[in-house]
């Protein structure tokens, strides 16, 4: 990344760790066998898999063999939905879009339900919504936009009881708070968001989860997902997501300073600003703040020019022009929805750099609003 960028949007991706890129620079040139294959030469490929899989198990609490590799968060997150076409789902208000538009595309008869006005899905309204024809809900570990923490884990016992499938998206929150494999029946993970490559991710499927194969071919994943392993690409993940075990509480103290700091020195100024879920635990880099009369659409621009990259919410619907969905169903109404500003801070960033990036906000927004 260029050094001269300020770069606070971490929510929607990391950059490689140096480390993550030679190891697999060094698996392009030494490991690039196909795993499938029979001769002796494939197995330090299939060792890279097994590698990483005992790695993502330990920090979910699972088998190793309950987990697939996919293409990315979303990819997992569609093969789970699908296992559920034309059933009845519940549907927390404030999912990603890969898991809103693939349970309509899987033509499931979907029930929201909204959070509070602090983000956070009771699970009672869950409960609430359920019916006896319910297959599945789904329940995000950490919502992207806020990043406040879902109960994900409170809900399951009662859902299990029932027999209805949890499904959790943890894209967000794995890598940066501990996860529970022990607490839901799929989770859907990616690479991207702890420091490891795009373009990868996992499904935990719980044994004997009625989930069916997303890909027929050749057999690989255990014969649920067919198509020759990334492996160059596993072994970044299994070194992004070892990296991001061994520091992960000291990141959390790290990142949660740094925040308080931020959000302090503009409220400082600007009293009026609201830190979303605030009163909520949330994720420890990220920080949706509503300042009045800066649209961010407008901030957004003005801080790109000045080097300073921030988003207003999730970066895949961010050329949509149309407030955030999260925000919306936070009872935001759109004008307020429009002001509202996600910062994402990471494993490198400074107070230098949150310092600087607070007096360059501040000078944006409206006299009258301060």
């Amino acid at each position: 990344m260029d050094s001269r960028l300020i770069y606070l949007d971490h929510a929607a991706t990391t950059f490689p760790e140096e480390e993550v890129i030679l190891a697999m620079g060094e698996c392009m040139r030494q490991a690039s066998f196909n795993a499938s294959a029979a001769y002796s030469a494939a197995g330090e490929a299939r060792r890279i898999h097994r590698l990483c899989r005992r790695q993502l198990s330990v920090m979910l609490a699972c088998p190793p063999q309950d987990i697939f590799f996919t293409s990315g968060g979303t990819e997992a997150n569609n093969w789970a939905i699908r296992a559920f076409s034309g059933q009845h789902a519940v549907i927390a208000a404030i999912e990603h879009h890969s898991i809103l538009r693939s349970a309509h595309a899987a033509g499931c008869s979907i029930s929201l339900v909204p959070p509070n006005d602090s983000g956070f899905t009771q699970p009672e309204a869950i409960l609430s919504a359920l019916r006896p024809d319910t297959r599945l809900v789904c329940l995000q570990a950490a919502n992207n936009e806020t990043g406040v923490l879902q109960p994900y884990r409170e809900l399951y016992p009662a859902l299990h009881a029932r027999g209805v499938h949890l499904h959790v998206d943890a894209v967000q929150a794995f890598g940066h708070v501990p996860v529970s494999a022990a607490h839901c029946d799929s989770m859907s993970l990616s690479a991207h968001k702890l420091y490891g490559p795009r373009g990868t991710g996992a499904l935990y499927i719980r044994s004997g989860a009625r989930i069916p194969a997303l890909l027929f071919g050749g057999g690989q994943e255990s014969d649920l997902r067919a198509g020759t392993e990334n492996t160059p690409a596993i072994r970044g993940f299994h070194v992004a997501a070892r990296m991001a075990d061994e520091d992960m509480m000291q990141r959390d103290t790290r990142e949660r300073a740094l925040l308080h700091d931020f959000v302090s020195t503009l409220r400082l100024h600007c009293p009026s600003i609201r830190l979303l879920g605030e009163n909520r635990p949330r994720l420890p880099g990220v920080a949706a703040l509503l300042i009045p009369g800066l649209l961010s659409e407008h901030a957004i621009a003005a801080l790109d020019l000045q080097g300073i990259l921030v988003s207003g919410g999730a970066a895949c619907a961010s050329s949509s022009g149309e407030p955030s969905h999260v925000y919306l169903a936070m009872a935001l109404s759109p004008a307020d929805a429009s002001c509202v500003l996600r910062i994402s801070i990471g494993r490198h960033t400074t107070a230098d750099e949150l310092s600087s990036a607070a007096q360059a906000l501040l000078k944006l927004i409206p006299a009258q609003a301060q």
